[in-house]
């Protein structure tokens, strides 16, 4: 049987999260959210890294929940339950690491206004065109999550696209979708936030959280894998570097052709490029700062900072 947390505070719900994996976050532990990957979601819940701060864009997507929400009450005829608009949580008391916030949770029209008939409503603003039949796979996650932990039969993924565009996908509860879902969140969390073992590093981000120096005079040995992808690369370097010559030699070409013009048409006036120069800017002159700035005195404008580890194909 489920059970149901309020706050008093957004602080006090951010807070609670790092009891359990959120449905937000299965995307991520399962390794399809482009924004996060796994070994980054285990470092924050071990308290290695702070929290997230929250950005414009996700305190906009937070604010806006209530009229992506409205939206789909205007287009379904859905009545959404006041009392979810605030921060809760419902979490499995058996497994307790399986803990879901629901962004809205409403009744279809027509339905009986009880517990048993509410579904789930996942509302998201974006700024990439969002296919109905071919809807990102974390969403997807995310809603079969809410819906499983809450003990709802059915919800729908609603969107936003840059204020513009308005779409919603009526999605049922899948049990053994779920019940996968499940497996892995609880293998996950078990092997690595109650085992304290480490998962695999995905990503350059990955190995500059781990390790942002290098270990002086440490060589590892290439394997054929790794020893191909370096020829693979170095290849690809080289065609770009090619690429990058035949693309300046055009534009200057081009260039020499303007002369004194702003813009090059065809044999109807059409307007097929142009070249003019940009408004005039101010910009710093450092050169004269430290010539004429002494010595003492822009030492205080000077902190050092960590050199970042640069990858070069010999």
């Amino acid at each position: 049987m489920k059970k149901i947390v309020r706050y008093k505070s957004r602080e006090e719900w951010v807070a609670n999260r790092s009891l359990g994996i959120g449905a937000s976050e299965v995307g991520t532990m399962l390794g399809i959210n482009e924004w996060e990957t796994p070994y980054q979601l285990w470092r924050r819940k071990k308290g290695l890294d702070d929290p997230k701060v929250e950005t414009f864009a996700m305190k906009a997507g937070h604010y806006l929940e209530d009229a992506v929400s409205r939206f789909f009450s205007d287009e379904t005829g859905a009545h959404i339950i006041k009392n979810t608009t605030d921060d809760f949580t419902i979490y499995d008391p058996s497994r307790p690491w399986l803990r879901v916030s629901p962004d809205r949770l409403y009744w279809r029209e027509g339905r009986t206004h009880s517990d048993k008939y509410k579904s789930v409503l996942e509302c998201k603003t974006t700024q990439l065109n969002v296919d109905e039949y071919n809807l990102p796979r974390h969403w997807f996650c995310q809603l079969q999550m809410n819906m499983g932990v809450g003990e709802y039969e059915d919800g729908a993924l609603a969107w936003l696209v840059q204020g513009r565009t308005f779409g919603y996908r009526n999605i049922e509860f899948d049990p053994l979708f779920y019940a996968w879902l499940v497996e892995r969140v609880t293998e996950w969390w078990q092997r690595y936030i109650i085992g304290d073992e480490e998962p695999p590093i995905t990503t350059a981000d990955d190995v500059m959280l781990k390790y942002p120096r290098h270990a002086e005079g440490k060589e590892v040995l290439a394997d054929t894998t790794i020893a191909k992808k370096i020829l693979d690369l170095k290849e690809l370097k080289n065609k770009m570097k090619q690429l990058e010559e035949d693309i300046d030699e055009l534009a200057n070409t081009i260039r020499v052709f303007f002369a004194d013009a702003e813009a090059i048409v065809d044999g109807s006036g059409k307007v097929l490029a142009t070249y003019k120069a940009k408004k005039n800017s101010m910009r710093f002159d450092l050169k004269e700062y430290e010539e004429n700035t002494p010595e003492d005195e822009r030492a205080k404008f000077y902190h050092e900072v960590p050199g970042a580890r640069t990858l070069l194909i010999k």
